[in-house]
């Protein structure tokens, strides 16, 4: 199982996804694409980093709960 497939995420704007927890749905944080790559805030929106894509930014935030 992937780590990303713990959250769901949904569009929540042109350019912004909102994660949740799979189990719980709890907000997990939001992502948002930007011209540096996909960059990645927890639910207080405090920057948790840039990712590559969308799967990368779901695994940086497994890695940081």
């Amino acid at each position: 199982m992937s780590h990303a497939q713990l959250f769901i995420v949904s569009v929540s704007g042109p350019i912004c996804w909102e994660v949740r927890h799979d189990v719980t749905f709890e907000l997990a944080g939001l992502i948002r694409r930007t011209p540096r790559g996909f960059s990645l805030t927890d639910e207080n929106a405090s920057p948790l980093g840039v990712f590559g894509s969308i799967a990368s930014a779901l695994e940086g935030l497994y890695e940081l709960a």
